[in-house]
């Protein structure tokens, strides 16, 4: 059995899992996803092809292993988003935020390849579908309890959830490119837009 370089078997993994999902984050991001090989990535953390395997099954739960990294600070403060803000309104103008500060943060190049993930096993289609349906959740459930007409709460929080994603999407893409201070402008403008809707 390899020496380990660590307290316990359970840190050793923890580190090496670091060092390989920090490794494939930056060939990633250098390379693009179909580029990179998963022998690239083993040898660039020093481990034989047939040792990263132990760790990822492949290439596409190892990309997915890296955005659920770089999302965990974010999913955790979208949990606490309900305890903090109990009024909805000012849920939604945190959510908001939450979700501009994620797509024009460092987080947001390996977020960009979420899309790359064609991995078939249900599993890992979950996880992905988690990903992406967590966020929008939280969102609908504060429109809901807004929503004093109970007889079109269901159209009515789909659509407005469906607006305010939308605007969300394309406020981030036209801010990503931007310097702070015009993304700061963006978030503002995109924050008056979605209280008009809210408040409607």
């Amino acid at each position: 059995m390899p020496r380990i370089a660590a307290a316990s078997i359970e840190e050793h993994v923890r580190r090496q899992t670091a060092r390989i999902t920090a490794a494939a984050r930056r060939l990633f991001a250098s390379n693009g996803f179909h580029a990179t090989d998963i022998g690239d990535i083993a040898g660039e953390v020093g481990l034989a092809r047939n040792s990263l395997y132990r760790y990822y099954a492949n290439k596409d739960e190892l990309l997915l292993a890296c955005i659920e990294e770089d999302m965990a600070p974010y999913m955790q403060r979208l949990k606490l988003l309900a305890a903090e803000y109990p009024m909805p309104v000012d849920r939604i103008m945190a959510w908001v935020g939450l979700q501009f500060e994620l797509a024009t943060g460092p987080a947001h190049a390996t977020m960009e390849l979420m899309a790359e993930v064609r991995e078939s096993s249900r599993a890992l289609k979950r996880r992905v579908a988690h990903l992406h349906a967590a966020p929008n959740h939280l969102l609908a459930q504060a429109l809901q309890e807004m929503c004093t007409d109970q007889a079109a709460v269901a159209d009515r929080v789909a659509a407005q959830t469906a607006m305010i994603g939308g605007m969300v999407l394309a406020a981030t893409a036209h801010a990503i490119p931007l310097d702070k201070a015009a993304q700061k402008s963006v978030r503002h403008e995109l924050e008056r837009a979605v209280r008009a809707i809210v408040l409607n």
